[in-house]
C-alpha cells in the first residue's frame, strides 16, 4: 500500500548570504521533496536571518523528517513546519465578550475564518464560525487551544456535527 504524499510549509531562518537558499533546497531535493512555491522575505531580515517559507510535497513523513535533519545539518534552522492539508470545522460560539478578541485569538492560533454569521448585539452573541484548520493531530491541537482561548474570553464553543 502506497503512503500518501505529505504537503507542508517549511519555514527556515536563512543567513542573508548567497548560496544559503540553494543549500536548503538541495537538502529538500535529496530527501525526495518537490517544491511547490517559495516565499523569500528579504525585507523581513531579523538579526541577519531571512525567513523563507517553502511549500513542499514529500513522498512520505520519513522524507520530510530527513529533509528537516538535512537542512539543519547545513546550518539552517527550521523554525516551523505546518501541514498544507486543511480541513473545515464549524463551531457555534456562545457568550459575552468582545468578538474582536475572539477573532484575534483565532488568527493568533494560525486558524482562518472562512465563513461567519453572528446573532445578537452588545455583550451577548451567538456566532457560527467555519474555520480552516490543519488536518490530523495538528488541527485537533489547534482546536483545543482555540477552545481554551475562547473559554478564557468568556465564550462556550460547541462543535457543529
Amino acid at each position: 500500500m502506497e503512503m500518501p504524499a505529505v504537503r507542508v510549509r517549511l519555514t527556515c531562518a536563512l543567513v542573508d548570504r548567497p548560496g544559503t537558499l540553494l543549500k536548503t533546497l538541495e537538502q529538500i531535493a535529496l530527501a525526495g521533496g518537490n517544491i511547490i512555491s517559495i516565499v523569500h522575505s528579504r525585507e523581513n531580515i531579523t538579526s541577519g536571518y531571512v525567513p523563507v517559507s517553502i511549500n513542499v510535497e514529500f513522498p512520505d513523513a520519513q522524507s520530510l523528517e530527513r529533509a528537516k535533519k538535512g537542512i539543519e545539518s547545513v546550518g539552517v534552522p527550521v523554525i516551523g513546519s505546518e501541514s498544507l492539508e486543511k480541513a473545515l470545522r464549524t463551531v457555534i460560539v456562545i457568550g459575552r465578550g468582545e468578538l474582536g478578541d475572539l477573532i484575534r485569538a483565532v488568527e493568533g492560533l494560525g486558524l482562518r475564518i472562512v465563513d461567519a454569521s453572528v446573532r445578537g448585539s452588545g455583550p451577548e452573541i451567538t456566532a457560527r464560525l467555519t474555520l480552516e484548520v490543519p488536518e490530523g493531530d495538528e488541527g485537533e491541537s489547534a482546536m483545543a487551544r482555540f477552545e481554551g482561548a475562547a473559554s478564557s474570553l468568556g465564550y462556550l464553543l460547541v462543535p457543529e456535527v
